[in-house]
């Protein structure tokens, strides 16, 4: 027999709901999202004349867990997309009102009835499996990368205009490094032409006397300032924006060498993991 399960998921447990051919709600449960919760799952199914072959199952995400058991095991998974399922819900459920337990059952309605509407997980080895975890974590990680830079671009746009001036792209280890060592205004009036000099060798700038006069002439350049006591609560905020920017960097640095022994072949394809 032929039958369709929907999974509400959730952090810490998941609603199931199975549907037979004509429509019949076989099976409500909800489960944990542990092992105990996926052997439950699947005795569900069994005690309802389902099998792996003959049972398709829909949630809203293909990054779970219980997908990959799942999958794993046999399970044909269709990752169902929120918006879609939303659609659904105003033709299923009176009002368009939400539910655990009724988008469970939604979600099992929607393969029965539209099930050559929606495409389902595909079937990859454990080495591309790998490879897209490892390239959904590189993007996630350049955005949050990202966010964290606007973050310190808009504190210093509050007290530390001319370290804008000096670097403008926060990105580049010579800003970091500089910024690191005079995160206040007042700490970067006091930097010294040899000070920065070392400051950029230490990132790996060497014989740039060009960059050492414009960040110079930036930092020390007469400007608006805040209270002392601003500045200082400023800097430390700075200060913490950096470390995290660092330790940031190096995700994205290690996901990409990550990705780059993953790969086949002489590596020429990680070319796409650089954003």
């Amino acid at each position: 027999m032929s039958i369709t399960c929907g999974i509400d998921w959730a952090e810490d447990h998941h609603d199931i709901a199975l549907v037979d051919e004509q429509g019949k709600v076989l099976a409500r449960a909800r489960i944990g999202a542990d092992v105990a919760g996926y052997t439950a799952l699947v005795e569900l199914i069994t005690t309802n004349g389902g099998s792996p072959e003959q049972t398709a199952v829909a949630i809203e995400t293909d990054k779970n867990l219980l997908v990959v058991a799942l999958a794993g095991a046999g399970f044909t998974v269709y990752p169902i997309n929120p918006r879609a399922m939303a659609r659904y819900r105003e033709r299923h459920v009176q009002a368009g009102s939400k539910s655990d337990a009724g988008d469970a059952a939604v979600l099992a309605h929607i393969l029965r009835t539209d099930q050559h509407m929606h495409r389902p997980l595909p079937r990859n080895t454990d080495l591309a499996l790998a490879i897209k975890a490892l390239a959904r974590q590189h993007q996630e990680a350049i955005w949050a990368l990202h966010q964290t830079t606007s973050r310190l671009r808009s504190v210093l746009l509050e007290f530390y205009p001319q370290a804008l001036k000096a670097f403008p792209k926060l990105t580049h280890h010579a800003a970091t490094t500089i910024l690191g060592a005079a995160p206040t205004p007042a700490a970067g009036s006091r930097l010294t032409r040899r000070r920065v000099e070392a400051l950029l060798r230490k990132c790996g700038r060497r014989n740039d006397p060009a960059l050492v006069d414009h960040a110079l002439t930036a930092l020390k350049a007469p400007t608006l300032r805040q209270p002392p006591a601003v500045e200082e609560a400023l800097g430390l905020a700075t200060r913490g924006l950096l470390e995290i920017i660092s330790s940031m960097r190096s995700s994205v640095d290690a996901l990409l060498v990550g990705g780059h022994e993953k790969l086949p072949g002489d590596g020429h394809e990680a070319a796409r993991w650089r954003t």
